[in-house]
């Protein structure tokens, strides 16, 4: 891998676990747990939009590892895994079939991760109490989904007026078969 690209994913990693740490700062909503705006989200549809299926995986599981061990324990890993893959596995199939723009996938995406972390709690607590939360972590997801996708949008954009992807020494050509 050379040396601008690794640099690069190391300032997407950074900025997704930071993004994530001032998340955990903030409660949207009082007494429901895993309401977050998920604003690394953007970071990673940019990398895949941009960088490729391959580096935007190796990010996500980057960001799972490193922000449980800084802020989440075992517990919160094993979480953000359940959710980020079934998101991540739902934005990629999604953004291959072109159907959708990304508003649309990013809703896609936290749906998925909000059933994720459910599913994922029935196999840790044997238990489907935290289904109950369903409808406000639904509605919470489509809301968050649909900032963050146009959020994605503008940022893409802009990347792409400035050719950041050449950073990572990414060809035209190769930018534009991804």
């Amino acid at each position: 891998m050379k040396t601008k690209k690794i640099t690069l994913l190391g300032v997407l990693l950074s900025l997704m676990l930071i993004l994530g740490l001032m998340e955990k700062q903030f409660v949207l909503v009082p007494g429901v747990p895993g309401i977050k705006p998920g604003l690394s989200n953007v970071v990673l549809m940019y990398a895949l939009c941009l960088l490729g299926t391959k580096d935007a995986l190796v990010l996500l599981l980057m960001k799972v590892v490193l922000s449980g061990l800084l802020f989440a324990g075992v517990s919160g890993m094993a979480y953000a895994f359940c959710g980020g893959v079934l998101a991540f596995v739902t934005m990629w199939l999604l953004l291959k079939t072109k159907a959708f723009g990304l508003p649309g996938v990013s809703v896609s995406g936290a749906v998925m991760h909000m059933l994720g972390q459910i599913l994922c709690s029935r196999l840790l607590l044997g238990s489907w109490a935290a289904a109950a939360q369903l409808p406000i972590l639904l509605l919470s997801a489509v809301i968050t989904g649909i900032l963050n996708g146009v959020i994605a949008n503008l940022v893409i954009g802009a990347m792409n007026k400035t050719k950041l992807f050449a950073l990572a020494g990414l060809t035209d050509k190769e930018e534009k078969s991804k």
